[in-house]
């Protein structure tokens, strides 16, 4: 208690803000016990924690535990967490699996009021083969004033004695042979029972836990560094100590919605347009720049940004007092629809003449370069805990005609243990690409060398009025494999075909987008796919799940922003980073469940970025 009463000023002293404590999951909570806690939309929580020998989860008293996780506020009363539990020491054990992942799900049921508290139910879907952390638990937590900056919050609950499991070890399937168990019979009975804390904080700053897991009593102390970082230790038990660290940031904090977006947040902040030369300068981020006949319109591209709205606020600075009323952004050359910018975009398809609101001079595009990079990764075996494959690609785009594009590049490798593909510098994925729109119906057809190792044709459709919350669209293509060898390419028969057809539906809050597709997959299997989108303006975050012929899996995928953008840029030539990285993992692997194919950029997931409320 004395090494408490000396660390809590400390952490005081240079700790200004404190966001919600995390648990040793990385769910909202104490040390063991979740709370709950209300979390602000979008608040995206990253850390690890350290789960001592004596109270390890799956081996007891022969492991201890590192636990690695993300925690995401995905709506305002629900939370998403995924964590990732390693054994230290894996020579002592026979298996050489990787560990647990689990999937953890937060309800906020009631907020809290000045009667009443909040209540939360947190759920574990058993989607992994071992449940020995499965957190099915009831929960209140009530804030009470003690003083004027000391605050005590006290949780109640109840965590279920049971839980579901899966009895089929083949992970093809992630509902296969479902089982209630038992968490007597496990060799640490995480949350079974009454269980209850409190968490004593000054502030959002620092704060006292004390908690009662159903098992043990533990205690522990936190404090908040430099506004988002946490740092924590307990002692579990009065025996061992657990530690673990945090990061925390806001996604729509660090990238203000358009309805709440100030002018200033449109531009960087160290830019000054209150000269021609800074407006200038500003301009040259945008491409073929093209303003109609009543000087009214003005259309343009930008290749910088994931988020087409930031571009229209920062011309439409960049050009004060001009009389533009609507900004036309385009892709390719190609408009896309007409924007009336303000604390509300409105937007207006484009009919007629309009579409050919500009013509397609090459002179006014820019020799473009960007760095992109390229990551694939599974989970492996305890000895290599991540396999990937790692690249770096320096790309290029040549527009041949008004659509039309050109793309290619090299390819240098950085880590390859996934696979046995040659550490070898190469060409980049290198395809054509038709980009055409017709009003409220957009095509992308392609040829060429694709990612993911496909080359031959792919076409896609899509029906998309941006005024209407339904979209739907098809996309079909056949492709071969390929892969550099190491004494040149390997090629075999472009047999493979890809039917997919979906219907999206955007809610008319929050951005979320709920999408059912199916069809036939890359590797012959047939099946359907149910995805939940959530766009952070700059940031998107997706779950989904899918059953096919070749078996049931779930995972998650997100785009974000490569910084810094540009980097050098001058008239006619810019080198920049590419406008964004997109990943997305699936709970198995080696069972080639719904697999498809990247053909530089997928056209749902290009159009979802010009709905004006983004």
């Amino acid at each position: 208690m004395l090494k408490t009463a000396v660390l809590l000023p400390l952490l005081v002293l240079i700790s200004p803000f404190c966001d919600a404590q995390t648990t040793i999951f990385g769910k909202t909570g104490l040390i063991y016990v979740p709370t709950a806690t209300r979390t602000d939309d979008g608040t995206f929580q990253f850390g690890y924690h350290y789960n001592p020998i004596r109270y390890g989860f799956r081996y007891k008293d022969r492991n201890s535990e590192s636990i690695s996780f993300i925690n995401l506020t995905i709506l305002p009363r629900l939370e998403v967490n995924v964590n990732l539990l390693q054994y230290n020491n894996h020579k002592n054990l026979d298996q050489k699996g990787i560990g647990d992942r689990q999937l953890d799900i937060k309800y906020l049921i009631l907020t809290e009021t000045s009667r009443r508290p909040a209540l939360a139910a947190i759920i574990s879907p058993p989607f992994g083969i071992n449940s020995s952390v499965s957190a099915d638990v009831l929960v209140a937590t009530k804030t009470f004033k003690l003083a004027p900056r000391v605050f005590a919050e006290v949780t109640a609950g109840i965590g279920s004695p049971y839980f579901f499991q899966r009895g089929n070890k083949v992970n093809n399937d992630i509902f296969a042979d479902m089982k209630l168990g038992k968490k007597k019979n496990l060799t640490y009975q995480y949350l079974s029972g009454p269980v209850g804390g409190v968490n004593l904080r000054l502030e959002r700053r620092a704060g006292l836990m004390l908690e009662w897991d159903s098992q043990q009593f533990n205690m522990g102390i936190y404090g908040r560094l430099f506004k988002r970082w946490t740092v924590q230790a307990g002692l579990l038990n009065f025996d061992q100590i657990t530690f673990g660290t945090s990061y925390a940031l806001n996604l729509r904090q660090s990238a203000v919605s358009s309805q709440n977006r100030t002018d200033e947040d449109a531009v960087e902040p160290e830019t000054d347009l209150s000269g021609p030369s800074e407006r200038n300068k500003v301009l040259e981020n945008f491409e073929n720049i093209t303003r109609d006949s009543s000087g009214t319109k003005i259309a343009y591209e930008q290749r910088l940004y994931r988020n087409p709205y930031r571009a229209i606020k920062q011309i439409s600075l960049a050009l004060p007092d001009s009389g533009i009323q609507e900004y036309i952004p385009m892709f390719q050359g190609v408009p896309i629809g007409a924007y009336r910018p303000g604390r509300s975009a409105k937007f207006r398809n484009l009919a007629g003449q309009e579409l050919n609101v500009s013509d397609f001079p090459l002179t006014k595009y820019k020799l473009d370069f960007w760095l992109q990079p390229v990551f694939a990764a599974n989970f492996g075996y305890k000895e290599k805990p991540i396999q990937s494959n790692a690249s770096l690609l320096l790309q290029t785009q040549f527009f041949l005609a008004k659509g039309l594009a050109f793309n290619t590049g090299i390819l240098f490798p950085i880590t390859n243990d996934l696979d046995n593909r040659p550490k070898k510098i190469r060409l980049a994925p290198t395809y054509l690409n038709q980009f055409l729109a017709f009003g409220q119906n957009f095509v992308s057809a392609s040829a060429g060398y694709f990612y993911d190792d496909q080359y031959g044709v792919n076409l896609q459709y899509r029906h998309q009025n941006f005024t209407n919350p339904w979209s739907f669209g098809l996309q079909s293509g056949i492709t071969g494999l390929y892969y550099w060898a190491e004494k040149g390419i390997y090629y075999e028969k472009m047999d493979n075909m890809l039917l997919l057809a979906d219907v999206a539906y955007r809610l008319p809050y929050h951005n979320i987008t709920m999408q059912l597709s199916g069809g036939r997959y890359l590797a012959g299997d047939n099946g359907a796919r149910l995805d939940l989108i959530r766009q952070f303006t700059n940031v998107e975050v997706g779950f989904y799940i899918m059953k096919t012929s070749y078996g049931t899996t779930a995972g998650f995928n997100f785009a974000v922003p490569i910084p810094p953008g540009k980097i050098i840029q001058g008239k006619r030539v810019r080198l920049r980073t590419n406008d964004e990285f997109r990943w997305e993992y699936a709970y198995t692997r080696g069972y080639r469940i719904g697999e498809r194919y990247r053909t530089g950029y997928q056209l749902d997931q290009k159009l979802r970025q010009y709905y004006p409320n983004n």
